[in-house]
């Protein structure tokens, strides 16, 4: 009776130490642009954040929400903390990894089918086109991001992967368009869907339309809820916007 009365405590005690760690590893996600440097994130709440999800997954009643903050948790430091370029592939090699054993455990969760589909279209654009083709990159990251509808992703794909005439009919810059125009009606609040829409428009040279995308853009302003995000994606319209000055000024 007395190792059955253990026992439940220990339970009990577990599943509460994981929520804790849930509890923390929130708490660090939504504090994530705090001490920021610049566009650069503080390492130290990001160790944090991923640590306590990472413990959190051990306790079934919340391993898929642990799982999703796990995922996006290694995503945002891979695109906010600093960490040494020489370093980049291996990490990128971790995060598609880690993602899609996530999204093959949950593959209806959008958030973490966002992530594999992001990590993947971009191991597939930096290993080049051979690798693309082989590993079916194209098809995968298709398949993913329309079984949730995340056109962000689909036009992205199409307008970044490699592509190899004859062998790889996909990606196709026409499809590029069309989502990431449906993305852009979907979510007008995400800078980067003004972003990668008007860097589109700038490669097709239709170079007034980009730069009204990036006006629209930068007239939103910054999520307090996406303060990072937000800042890179204003900074990279502000980059492209003088690109295109610069094009337009030698004409």
């Amino acid at each position: 009776m007395k190792f059955l009365l253990a026992l439940t405590l220990l339970l009990a005690w577990g599943i509460g130490f994981a929520n804790e760690d849930l509890r923390v590893a929130d708490s660090c996600y939504a504090a994530r642009a705090e001490r920021a440097k610049g566009d650069k994130a503080d390492a130290r709440n990001a160790k944090l954040m991923i640590d306590s999800y990472l413990r959190a997954m051990a306790d079934s009643s919340v391993w898929e929400r642990a799982t999703e903050g796990y995922v996006k948790s290694l995503f945002f430091s891979f695109r906010f903390v600093h960490f040494d370029k020489k370093h980049r592939k291996a990490k990128l090699d971790s995060l598609k990894a880690i993602s899609e054993t996530a999204y093959k455990q949950f593959p209806k969760n959008k958030e973490i089918a966002h992530v594999y589909a992001s990590a993947l279209s971009m191991w597939g654009n930096e290993r080049g086109a051979l690798t693309s083709v082989k590993e079916g990159v194209a098809t995968t990251v298709r398949d993913v991001a329309t079984s949730v509808e995340d056109y962000q992703v689909l036009g992205r794909a199409h307008f970044v992967l490699p592509y190899v005439p004859i062998v790889l009919s996909w990606p196709d810059k026409k499809l590029a368009d069309k989502y990431l125009n449906l993305a852009l009606e979907k979510d007008p609040k995400d800078l980067y869907n003004y972003f990668f829409l008007a860097e589109l428009r700038f490669d097709q040279k239709r170079y007034a339309d980009a730069l009204d995308i990036i006006d629209r853009g930068l007239s939103r302003g910054i999520r307090t809820s996406y303060f990072l995000e937000d800042k890179r994606g204003r900074w990279q319209l502000k980059e492209l916007q003088k690109k295109i000055n610069a094009k337009l000024d030698k004409k």
